[in-house]
């Protein structure tokens, strides 16, 4: 039988990969002195591994693989492997020997995620499965001692009890699925950092996300909120806040003594009035574009520490005085009005 020999050249990595093509698959060999091996919209069925091989991050994205290659078990030092784009549905028990593996990315495959995929991804610590389709998470999810996890761009509108026991996840993001609440089996972590149901159906933020003692970073944008409760204030490392394109029609008093924020957008509500955010002593980015402002508070322009300003789309009309503090203002900040 003939083989056909054929080239690819990983630029990423400044390397050779030599792939063998046959009447069954199509091996492709990976390079064992390299720490970090990327191949990207290559098709490839199976991948050979030399057996001591250096490699702690693995990319083979967009490759039309159908499943994880079994060589891969050999990577010992393996520490991050990303797989997005593939067709891959399932998780091989191996994965569990790969002791150095703390992240694993199965953006936009087919993944099916059963009870067996969670007990195969028990010991990864950060796990982006994004873009699955994924309707419901499994009952044994909370057997996951993960501290990172995204799902977005799935279907999931609930989840299930087990995931209460995740309470030292650090972040987690669930933007584009179908969740009409926060979960209630959310409440309890204190360790989260950030919190992401970006363009979902919620129409509330319950009261124990101001629980959440650690959290940074919260984006709650393309929802239905109509209201920040009164909890978020004691939220007193919230850096970044968003909460843009939702049903908003006032902000609370209260929010300009969250000093912590440095980047607030409410921007696509009905707002129609703001309280002094000049008051606010770490804001540098605000954005309330296309709302229905009146008035905006122009003495954010004397805060040495704005970068950004954005209140483009609203009813206010300028004085002389105000414009000419804009275009001074303009010289050290950006400024869309």
């Amino acid at each position: 039988m003939k083989t056909i020999i054929r080239i690819l050249i990983c630029f990423a990595i400044s390397c050779t990969v030599f792939s063998c093509a046959t009447r069954e698959r199509l091996v492709t060999s990976l390079p064992g002195d390299q720490t970090l091996v990327q191949l990207e919209r290559c098709e490839i069925q199976e991948v050979s591994i030399p057996e001591d091989n250096r490699i702690e991050r693995l990319h083979l994205t967009y490759c039309k693989l159908t499943r994880i290659p079994s060589d891969i078990r050999r990577c010992k030092h393996l520490n991050a492997l990303n797989l997005e784009g593939n067709q891959i549905r399932h998780i091989p028990r191996w994965i569990m020997e790969l002791d150095s593996l703390e992240e694993i990315s199965l953006n936009f495959n087919h993944l099916k995620l059963t009870r067996s995929d969670i007990r195969h991804l028990s010991k990864v610590k950060q796990i982006i499965i994004a873009g699955n389709n994924i309707e419901k998470l499994p009952k044994n999810v909370g057997q996951l001692s993960c501290e990172s996890m995204n799902l977005g761009k799935n279907k999931l509108r609930s989840l299930p009890k087990s995931f209460a026991q995740l309470k030292n996840m650090k972040s987690l993001i669930f933007y584009e699925n179908e969740f009409e609440e926060i979960p209630e089996v959310l409440e309890g972590f204190k360790e989260l950092k950030h919190l992401d149901f970006y363009k979902n159906n919620i129409k509330e933020i319950p009261d124990f996300v101001g629980d959440m003692d650690g959290l940074q970073q919260l984006f709650l944008a393309f929802n239905k909120i109509e209201t920040i409760p009164d909890t978020i204030r004691n939220l007193k490392r919230l850096k970044y806040f968003y909460i843009h394109h939702n049903e908003l029609h006032f902000l609370p008093e209260w929010i300009t003594e969250m000093d912590s924020i440095e980047r607030f957008g409410v921007g696509f509500n009905h707002l129609l009035d703001l309280p002094d955010l000049s008051k606010m002593k770490s804001l540098k980015d605000f954005d309330c574009e296309h709302n229905l402002l009146e008035r905006f508070p122009w003495e954010l322009l004397e805060k040495p520490d704005m970068e950004m300003i954005n209140a483009r789309d609203n009813d206010f009309i300028l004085s002389d005085e105000d414009e000419m503090r804009i275009i001074k203002a303009n010289k050290t900040m950006n400024i869309n009005y």
